[in-house]
């Protein structure tokens, strides 16, 4: 008897900005049971709002340290991106969450995402992000997070073959 298996999960990157897995992965996947693993929704640590317009980064950040990580976060930096970012606040503060927990929260809301990956540097961080399990946003809310980012949102799928060579290329300058 041969062993059979099949797809059951999927493990793109997600989250509020980078959003090219709507138009084409999700309604297929959903279609056919397979899950979302996300990565990154808190896309490099720009949705947490510790990255400010017309700031460097703070001391210790992904962005100020060395190696590829600069490079990988360059491209959710620009200073438009950041000050839509800070308009997160009050619709957080309003949420009664850390802008971190509502970009974990949103993220896990989304129609066909079953789990996200969360990073952390800090024991404080994890604590902060696994609250975010669960949280319910409303259909209000949604709406207006939506219009903070607008156009700056990347839906294009075919980006999604285009992040995979940027990191496949990133691998082979480290080795």
């Amino acid at each position: 008897m041969g062993l059979r298996s099949r797809i059951v999960a999927n493990q793109p990157q997600y989250n509020m900005l980078w959003r090219v897995i709507e138009p084409e992965v999700l309604p297929l996947c959903r279609s056919a049971g397979i899950g979302q693993m996300v990565f990154q929704p808190l896309a490099q640590g720009v949705l947490t709002g510790k990255y400010l317009p017309g700031q460097p980064p703070p001391e210790g950040s992904r962005a100020s340290s060395a190696g590829r990580a600069p490079r990988f976060i360059r491209r959710v930096l620009g200073e438009e991106l950041l000050e839509r970012t800070q308009r997160l606040r009050p619709l957080a503060d309003e949420a009664g969450l850390s802008m971190a927990q509502l970009a974990i929260a949103w993220t896990l809301q989304q129609a066909g995402v079953d789990s996200a990956i969360i990073g952390a540097t800090r024991p404080e961080q994890v604590t902060e992000n696994a609250a975010a399990a669960g949280v319910s946003l409303s259909g209000d809310l949604l709406v207006k997070i939506d219009a903070v980012f607008g156009d700056l949102v990347d839906r294009d799928p075919t980006k999604t073959a285009q992040m995979m060579a940027v990191k496949a290329a990133w691998s082979r300058e480290e080795a």
